[in-house]
């Protein structure tokens, strides 16, 4: 299925007009009127636009590309100790992380490793908040 149809199928999921999904994710109706009529996949939108569709129409980016995914299950999540420190001097900020924040911390890995320090935390936790922001 190609990028257009998904485009398509997915606003028409969601129950929105172009005119909705064209507001909600900061574009013009035409830009996505063209997007869904693009079957030969000749418009390259960029992944910041890709990521405001898909968060627009509350699907994952993976499922707006038709990119294999999983949904995680809500098993319990070891913290570690350097991440209970970060969580704490975040609270000494007054600055108080949810639940579903810490849990996605904690379950984060990069090339199967995670931070060792509340310091190393910190730095992930500021850079997943300016990629990804409040919404």
């Amino acid at each position: 299925m190609s990028l257009a149809e998904r485009i398509r199928k997915a606003r028409e999921k969601a129950g929105m007009t172009l005119d909705q999904l064209a507001r909600a994710a900061g574009v013009s109706k035409t830009y996505v009127w063209e997007l869904e009529q693009d079957t030969e996949g000749a418009k390259k939108p960029s992944a910041e636009l890709l990521l405001k569709i898909a968060n627009a129409l509350s699907i994952t980016l993976a499922e707006l590309m038709g990119l294999p995914s999983v949904k995680a299950d809500n098993r319990t999540v070891e913290i570690s100790e350097s991440l209970r420190e970060f969580v704490e001097r975040m609270r000494r900020l007054k600055i108080e992380l949810t639940e579903t924040e810490i849990r996605d911390l904690a379950t984060t890995r990069f090339r199967g490793g995670q931070p060792k320090s509340a310091d190393d935390w910190h730095d992930l936790y500021r850079v997943l908040k300016r990629a990804v922001p409040n919404e």
